[in-house]
Formats: C-alpha cells, structure tokens, sequence
C-alpha cells in the first residue's frame, strides 16, 4: 500500500483492492482480540505508563524478562498500529485520489471540503505509518541484539523459547474453527460492501 501510494506504482489496479483486504484484516484483528486467544487480547495490551518505564529500564539495561505475549512497550506499539491502518483503510473508503481516478467505496458520502482534509490526513498518516515500520523493525532487532530475545520468530511461529529456570505463563488457545468463521464472516462484510462480486 504505502509502495503504490508512494510511487503511483500498480496505483490504479492494486491500491483500491488492496486497501479494501487490509480494511477486512484489521476488522479480523480487533474482533480477534476481544474472542480470541488470550495472548491477543486487546485490554492486557494496554499497561499503565509505569509499567511501559519499566519494562524500557529493563531493555537498556539489558535484562529482559519473557513475556508470554506482549511486553508492556510491545503492546502499546500493537495499539498505535491498529489504529493508524485502520484510520488508512477506513478513510481510503471516503475519498478518492487527487484525479479521482480511484475513488473509495463511499466518495462522495462526505462533503467536499471533510474529504479533502481526510485526503490530506490519509497522506500525512501514511508518513506516519513509514515511520513506525521502521521503529518496529529496529526495536526486534534491538530485542535481539541488546535484550537477548528473538522476537521475530515468535512473531512467525507463536512459540517463544521460555528459559529453562522459569515455569512458562499459562495461556488459552481459541477454537481453530472460531477463527475460520471469523475471517469467513468479515472478508464476507467487506467483500459484500466493496462490491468484490
């Protein structure tokens, strides 16, 4: 998305669609987060400030405790995240690109001048978004080099590796099916509203 929007690269057949299939996956994510798996839980994400200092008192100096799930700086990242893309996708639904080639689901519900400042605010928030990729893709990297933990491959598989000399944090799993009708159920809304078929 932020490459086509960028560059105007495969803009016209893939932004729109695409959009539209990120919209449906964060839709997925925070119903996801309220019935799922209790390690994506969306309220134990939010820690208190004093538990954020700590955990980042903690990095610097370099011991890390295991976390089963988010960390208490980790999980505030996962909050900003959602709500940036999903402020992307659901403003792209309103507006249409400066030609108006590509016009979202619903431009022109809006008036002119609401949709020219989300227009304006879908380019600065995608800035953004730029922006905390790249802060996320540092701090794994730091997590593995200064804090000893590889978080990249418990993001790709679900396991952490937990330390031998501590009991692991007990976890529940969520039904596999319950997820299957999850996304069946949204990319269905989606598809339906965007006018996939």
């Amino acid at each position: 998305m932020l490459f086509s929007g960028k560059t105007g690269n495969f803009f016209f057949d893939w932004h729109k669609p695409v959009g539209e299939f990120v919209l449906a996956l964060i839709m997925f994510r925070i119903i996801w987060g309220f019935i799922g798996s209790s390690n994506a839980k969306l309220l134990p994400l939010m820690a208190g400030p004093s538990a954020v200092l700590v955990h980042l008192k903690e990095l610097i100096a370099g011991r890390v405790k295991p976390e089963r799930g988010h960390n208490a700086a980790g999980g505030w990242a996962v909050i900003l995240m959602l709500l940036l893309i999903g402020f992307q996708a659901v403003s792209g639904m309103l507006i249409a690109d400066e030609e108006e080639f590509v016009e979202g689901r619903f431009y022109g519900l809006l008036d002119e001048s609401t949709m020219f400042t989300l227009l304006s605010l879908h380019k600065a928030n995608s800035n953004l978004l730029m922006t905390i990729v790249v802060v996320h893709i540092l701090m794994i990297a730091i997590y593995r080099l200064w804090g000893k933990q590889n978080l990249l491959s418990a993001m790709i598989t679900g396991r952490m590796k937990w330390p031998e000399d501590e009991p692991a944090k007990p976890y529940t799993l969520q039904h596999g099916w319950v997820g299957f009708c999850l996304v069946v159920a949204v990319f269905a809304l989606v598809g339906w509203v965007s006018k996939w078929w």
